[in-house]
């Protein structure tokens, strides 16, 4: 009987795998070798799926997510190049997904990378990023929304003339801001109501945690971190985890964004999305009530026309 444990991989990211064996169920019990390590699969078996479900030993996997990583970005960048914006963000959302699987491994690590293609295509190609926010897809998650936010984000960043280095890191900083609902039950996040007194305050809990996984456990910088410890706070204390007055311009920012995107994408059962004109008007009464902060929001508005 084989003693390692083997996780199944997709049959669409089969041509990324090179650096690490994959192998094949060859009994109830048992796997056996179908690739070593350091060779690929031909281009034609693959398309053409001539060959059995794929596997890797746990113990391979964090190996397996940074090859992952590195297929998806260059995949990124070919789609940006023929202008594909469906395939950028398709590419977007399978990188991030396979990232939150081990997020306190150290595999947000190479997500900079990530940020710095997407800002260099966009002074080729603007039209891309600004339609990737609009592209909708079947099901809504978390990834696809830290997708939608970043998108945005990266948009304020390039009306507002930031440098590449602010650019970079408030990207990333969106990208991430919701990292710690990794570590909430899927109960709570998926539940089909809204949620407990009891439950809510267990998904209050994200901001803190994210702020760990960024800041502790990746080492990506407190500047980065923030964004994910404080995009729930609210100018006039009322938001949480800490209720503070005091937030940094990138939690102020992402506060505008995060909560403008969930409105206009996403179903709850207790209301409906939004359209975008009536969200904004929406969160301008809490700019008005001194909840976000007037000067962002007014550039927020101008950077999605």
């Amino acid at each position: 009987m084989d003693q390692h444990s083997y996780i199944q991989v997709r049959n669409s990211q089969i041509n990324y795998y090179k650096a690490v064996p994959l192998y094949y169920q060859s009994g109830a019990d048992s796997y056996s070798l179908y690739k070593p390590a350091g060779t690929s699969l031909p281009e034609m078996r693959i398309n053409q799926q001539r060959h059995p479900l794929l596997f890797i030993q746990e113990e391979d996997r964090l190996t397996a997510i940074q090859e992952l990583q590195k297929g998806f970005n260059k995949q990124i960048t070919q789609s940006i190049t023929t202008g594909n914006a469906a395939n950028v963000k398709a590419s977007l959302c399978d990188l991030v997904e396979e990232t939150l699987e081990e997020p306190r491994s150290g595999t947000l690590r190479a997500l900079p990378e990530t940020i710095e293609t997407l800002i260099t295509g966009y002074s080729k190609h603007p039209e891309i990023l600004k339609s990737i926010a609009s592209i909708s897809f079947k099901d809504y998650t978390t990834v696809i929304h830290s997708v939608n936010v970043m998108a945005l984000t990266l948009g304020f960043c390039f009306h507002a003339n930031f440098n590449f280095s602010k650019t970079r890191r408030i990207g990333l900083s969106a990208l991430l801001h919701d990292i710690g609902k990794t570590e909430i039950p899927a109960s709570i996040l998926r539940a089909p109501r809204k949620l407990t007194n009891h439950e809510f305050g267990i998904m209050k809990t994200h901001p803190t945690i994210g702020n760990v996984i960024i800041r502790d456990k990746n080492k990506l910088g407190g500047d980065v971190a923030l964004g994910a410890l404080q995009h729930h706070e609210k100018l006039d204390g009322s938001g949480y985890p800490r209720g503070t007055r005091n937030i940094s311009y990138v939690g102020q920012l992402l506060g505008i964004i995060d909560c403008y995107e969930a409105l206009t994408n996403e179903d709850r059962p207790y209301r409906r999305a939004r359209q975008p004109l009536e969200t904004l008007k929406f969160i301008k009464e809490d700019v008005q009530a001194g909840k976000f902060n007037r000067d962002i929001f007014e550039k927020f508005c101008y950077s999605l026309i």
